[in-house]
């Protein structure tokens, strides 16, 4: 992902590698799920009046699905482990190794899903005109692609923490 994709004045490089991980896990993870949800069934609502959103929807609701499967394994696998390096570290002790080596292979993983997922939402921001809806459009119509456009936005903050601020800081670490 290219820095042009996502820009913020969240200083996430400044905060505690913890920190992090409980922002990722208690607002992009929990709002994932709850908000993507909700957005998925409004959009299964306006697609039985306008086809031209089958396709979103069939790739929204893809991609919460493979959210939420990725979801867990950060939140039973990865993080944990992330969390005992970090702990570690603050206390200058050693940790115990990975499970299976080193954590760059679930990083690799949960790199290879956050490619998958930019891939998917470029599609759905082409079929939809960039979450712009067609002339005369009710009010409902408009809202879903500007809530589907700032759940993208959500995912690629997520992506960027993860990517460029927790994982090579927990690389480093390990």
């Amino acid at each position: 992902m290219s820095q042009a994709q996502f820009e913020t004045n969240i200083p996430f490089e400044t905060w505690d590698l913890d920190l992090l991980v409980d922002y990722v896990l208690k607002f992009h993870h929990r709002n994932t799920r709850k908000y993507g949800n909700e957005l998925l069934e409004r959009l299964n609502q306006l697609a039985a009046n306008h086809p031209e959103l089958d396709r979103v929807v069939d790739h929204f609701r893809n991609s919460i699905a493979d959210l939420d499967l990725h979801c867990q394994k950060e939140e039973n696998v990865l993080y944990p482990f992330i969390l005992e390096l970090f702990n570690a570290a603050e206390l200058g002790q050693e940790h115990a190794p990975f499970h299976c080596g080193s954590i760059q292979f679930p990083i690799n993983a949960m790199m290879a899903d956050h490619s998958d997922e930019i891939e998917r939402h470029d599609r759905i921001a082409e079929l939809t005109n960039n979450y712009t809806a067609p002339e005369g459009a009710e009010p409902e119509y408009v809202k879903a692609l500007a809530d589907l456009k700032q759940f993208r936005n959500y995912l690629l903050e997520h992506i960027y923490v993860e990517n460029e601020v927790i994982f090579p800081r927990a690389l480093a670490i390990e």
